[in-house]
């Protein structure tokens, strides 16, 4: 399996994805490269898979005989049609189209359904190689581009671009140009150049992180604190109507949740915004001790 992938992976996550990518501008940025980020967004992409494709797929990367039989067995011989419900005279009627077969898509829901398309888009980075960094998590995908001018990078990143919708055309993939977006990073970011038909944006969500142009976490951090000051209110609701057990089961689900996600990148803001986090978790805490704030006198 393909390196870039960090969905459904023994030993991969979210973060490992992050850091992959943080860590890959930061060194595009020390070597006095322009450092460009595009950001695909796949229009429901388990929904879109062709069965026949899938297999060949999977017949690719050594699945055959049994194993091969067992995945087609799961993906063929459904069905599916469409119910109405209306009323009328006080009586409610049922009313069914026709059963057609399923050629497309994996089951909602499935454990399947996320690893087949890892499975099944195993081959993309291997084919923008050449021209990008690709990071994926899942059906998140993120294409890393630098260089060293403006025109250089123009050239590069419309490549890659273009390789990569030629990519999900012969795969029966849709991409949606609307909302797939463009970050430059640096004190260079002016110089990067738009692609054309993307937004370029200063900020873009990745993976539930703010990422902003300069890496400098103010936006996630302004974010993180409307969440974890929720997170509190919540907590001493809870704390009001139940014991200090439960409103600490509550601590660790609602707050510390928010507060460690994604740390191994955004915790290398600065001593300013990680006050503030600091601040509202002393809150929490004093929410849980059932202590008011000492006023300095």
């Amino acid at each position: 399996l393909t390196n870039a992938q960090h969905g459904f992976i023994k030993g991969k996550s979210t973060t490992t994805a992050m850091i992959k990518l943080i860590e890959s501008v930061i060194d595009d940025l020390e070597q006095r490269k322009l450092s460009t980020a595009l950001f695909l967004d796949f229009s429901k992409a388990f929904d879109c898979l062709s069965h026949g494709l899938i297999i060949t797929k999977l017949e690719a990367l050594g699945i055959s005989g049994k194993a091969k039989d067992w995945f087609k067995s799961y993906l063929t011989g459904r069905h599916q049609l469409v119910e109405l419900k209306h009323t009328e005279n006080g009586i409610t009627k049922h009313v069914q189209s026709n059963t057609l077969p399923v050629t497309r898509g994996v089951p909602q829901g499935s454990v399947l359904g996320p690893v087949l398309f890892v499975l099944f888009t195993n081959d993309m980075p291997q084919l923008l190689q050449d021209h990008c960094l690709t990071i994926m998590y899942a059906d998140d995908t993120t294409l890393l581009l630098n260089d060293k001018t403006t025109d250089k990078l123009a050239v590069t990143a419309y490549i890659a671009l273009n390789m990569a919708y030629q990519y999900c055309h012969n795969n029966d993939l849709v991409v949606n140009p609307t909302k797939t977006n463009q970050v430059g990073f640096g004190h260079r970011n002016e110089d990067v150049p738009q692609i054309p038909g993307v937004t370029l944006e200063s900020q873009v969500k990745f993976l539930g992180i703010t990422l902003d142009n300069m890496l400098c976490w103010t936006p996630h951090i302004e974010n993180l604190c409307k969440k974890l000051n929720t997170s509190v209110y919540a907590i001493k609701q809870i704390k009001a109507i139940s014991d200090l057990a439960t409103a600490r089961t509550a601590y660790f689900a609602l707050f510390e949740t928010h507060l460690r996600y994604g740390l191994a990148v955004w915790g290398a803001a600065s001593a300013e915004n990680i006050e503030k986090i600091l601040v509202i978790q002393k809150k929490a805490v004093r929410t849980l001790a059932g202590l008011q704030r000492q006023l300095q006198g």
